[in-house]
């Protein structure tokens, strides 16, 4: 799945004319999808930032370019949460241990998005 910046949020969600997150008319793929009923759909890509961690960003910012979904995708839900994405990212605290560096989660996120990000093309 693939979008395209169309606009920009602050953390309130107040349109922006400039980040250092995302740029606008910028391509992303998409690596996850996070939703929770009456709320913003959440989109996981890697922005503009140095370190090209991941980050969650408001869908409404984006327009979808490519709406064909990656095919280790699945769904799970814990409590009101809706996630599609890798089932191997579905582990509870997996996201934290990436961003601790821990070498095994590392090694599972580059695994995932680097498939998802082949298949994208």
């Amino acid at each position: 799945m693939k979008v395209k910046c169309v606009k920009l949020f602050d953390n309130s969600g107040k349109e922006n004319k400039e980040s250092s997150w995302l740029s606008i008319g910028k391509e992303y793929v998409v690596l996850e999808i996070e939703s929770y009923p009456g709320k913003n759909i959440l989109y996981r890509l890697v922005g503009d930032n140095e370190d090209e961690s991941p980050a969650l960003y408001d869908a409404r910012q984006f327009k979808i370019i490519s709406s064909v979904l990656p095919s280790s995708w699945t769904i799970h839900q814990v409590n009101n949460l809706i996630v599609q994405g890798p089932k191997s990212w579905q582990k509870s605290g997996f996201w934290e241990e990436c961003y601790e560096h821990e070498p095994q989660a590392l090694a599972l996120y580059k695994f995932e998005a680097e498939a998802i990000y082949k298949e994208e093309g």
